[in-house]
């Protein structure tokens, strides 16, 4: 989380606690009470979208370790394969030409298309293979690694997909906040402009807030569908 925002979600319950307190002075249908009810509804808004965005993170961070270890039990499947295919080849076995190449490229899905190609193509040869000392069930067990590994890659991309989207929600509803600390900084004072003590209160209370939000542009409405 940037260290803005941080700093925002703090603030946003002490100047909540301050505007619960002094509710009498800012009525709810005047601004001040408006704005006073947009940081109160920050509060949990921000606490719920902060747990889902360390959630995502954890799963993210899970999957990406399922899928190193995924693509490792893979490749070590597949060269016990092409280890078995050099043998093959030595003993004259043929129909073996243009199969169980190991994928030129690293990406996820080049080693994905050889193991499901490795899969397939094993079938025709699983006699000789198991004859080579290969276990009796290593098409199944590669089957299962490539349905881990795929798994894996989901976990990651639901992780990323949750973290982003928590992410983007608390920038919004922070943001949103902001706008109305910085507006209650004007009223707040204004409103107590002969009462030193309680605007020594305010300070305490919204210190925490740095900045001077920047208003953003509206967001362009969606294309119309054809």
């Amino acid at each position: 989380m940037k260290q803005k925002i941080t700093s925002l979600l703090a603030a946003f319950k002490t100047v909540d606690a301050f505007g619960i307190a002094n509710a009498a002075d800012f009525p709810p249908a005047g601004i001040g009470g408006q704005q006073f009810a947009l940081v109160h509804a920050a509060v949990p808004q921000t606490s719920t979208l902060g747990a889902a965005q360390i959630s995502g993170l954890e799963q993210k961070d899970s999957g990406i370790l399922s899928k190193v270890a995924g693509r490792l039990h893979l490749r070590q499947d597949m060269l016990a394969i092409t280890d078995a295919v050099h043998s093959l080849v030595l003993l004259g076995t043929a129909g073996l030409d243009g199969k169980f190449h190991m994928p030129r490229s690293a990406g996820d899905q080049a080693l994905l298309n050889s193991a499901r190609a490795f899969a397939a193509d094993s079938a025709a040869f699983s006699s000789q293979f198991i004859s080579l000392g290969l276990p009796a069930d290593f098409i199944a067990h590669l089957n299962a690694d490539i349905a881990d590994f795929e798994a894996a890659i989901g976990t990651k991309g639901t992780g990323i997909g949750a973290q982003s989207g928590a992410t983007g929600g608390l920038e919004d509803t922070a943001h949103k906040a902001a706008v109305a600390l910085h507006v209650l900084n004007t009223i707040v004072k204004n409103t107590y402009k002969n009462n030193p003590s309680r605007l020594a209160e305010w300070a305490t209370a919204s210190h925490v807030e740095k900045h001077t939000p920047v208003p953003r542009p509206p967001k362009p409405a969606a294309a119309p569908a054809k």
